[in-house]
């Protein structure tokens, strides 16, 4: 059984070794993708001011894992009672010094996670559309962040056919709520007098990886890719026997989930270096099923195996605090 203090213990520790990983390394130099309409505009703010720019970071780390426990406790996604998708993405956002500098993945991962609640909200409701219209503004505003959030619109309403009924009033729906938000993005650009500033966002959705350069990884960087591949295949397939038995409800969610992690993998090869807000998205889903898996499984040597991953993220953690071979 957890303690009841265990979301406590954990946060405190994360906040602390948040910190001592920004006062030992830093934040990360690397270029931020501006495919977004409102970060150009705030990115200076924190480049000047790199602790508020950790912050920021740290405070969407725990917002984002209050709406995954939230999402939990409101849908009972897992059965028994578990504090596991609060802190298992304040861990995983929390090993690489990546995740201490805030980006507009930030605040794109979590308008996408809060359009999954009139997504699940509309399960064996006959009037989806006012669901429809409300994930897709949601999406949209993660759209002005980070644009690429909007390839999860279709996606998003094969979620709503499998969670209820779809039609075309649903469709039309989720076409007005991007309408709107991007209508009013639209506005401010118009009065700015920068049409051509609107319209450059748009342009980082044609922005592929060009696939006839291989990708210049060094062989412990693949190592490290295939790494997280292999884990992720055994995370994902170990799950699936436990979906099996879980009531339609739950068993759509967290197949949905998993079609989530498996698209945002698709689109990260696609775009590779172009956007990283693919592995923002990978992480918090994979937190779902995580948290599923580990919280429902009674098995000794899969419990044994949760501990050994607790050590293996120790461990990746200590490599990027006091050195510098950490493949990324």
């Amino acid at each position: 059984m957890e303690s009841r203090f265990i979301s406590l213990v954990v946060s405190i520790t994360v906040i602390a070794l948040r910190f001592l990983m920004f006062l030992k390394k830093g934040l990360p130099d690397f270029p931020a993708n501006n495919t977004g309409f409102i970060w150009p505009y705030i990115e200076p703010v924190f480049l000047e001011n790199p602790l508020l720019s950790f912050l920021a970071s740290t405070f969407c780390v725990f917002i984002i894992s209050y709406l995954l426990s939230e999402l939990n406790v409101r849908y009972g996604v897992i059965r028994m009672r578990t504090a596991m998708p609060f802190y298992v993405p304040l861990i995983l956002f929390s090993v690489h010094p990546f995740f201490l500098r805030m980006t507009p993945d930030f605040p794109g991962l979590i308008f996408v996670l809060w359009s999954l609640f009139p997504l699940l909200a509309s399960y064996q409701y006959h009037h989806s559309h006012r669901f429809a219209y409300q994930f897709s503004a949601l999406i949209a505003i993660a759209g002005i962040f980070q644009i690429h959030a909007l390839l999860f619109v279709p996606l998003w309403l094969i979620g709503l056919s499998a969670m209820g009924r779809i039609n075309f009033r649903s469709f039309i729906a989720s076409i007005f709520g991007i309408i709107l938000v991007f209508w009013i993005a639209f506005v401010f650009y118009v009065f700015g007098d920068n049409i051509s500033g609107f319209i450059e966002p748009f342009k980082g959705l044609a922005e592929i990886y060009n696939f006839t350069r291989t990708p210049g990884f060094s062989v412990p960087q693949w190592g490290f890719i295939g790494t997280m591949l292999l884990f992720l295949f055994f995370i994902i397939t170990a799950d699936s026997k436990q979906i099996t038995r879980e009531r339609s409800f739950t068993k759509k969610v967290l197949i949905f989930s998993i079609s989530v992690i498996l698209l945002s993998f698709l689109l990260q090869i696609l775009y590779l270096t172009h956007t990283f807000i693919w592995i923002y998205i990978i992480i918090a889903f994979l937190s779902i099923i995580v948290a599923h898996f580990y919280a429902n499984t009674t098995f000794r040597l899969e419990i044994l195996s949760y501990f050994f991953v607790l050590m293996l993220l120790a461990f990746y953690y200590c490599l990027n605090l006091f050195t510098d071979l950490s493949p990324f």
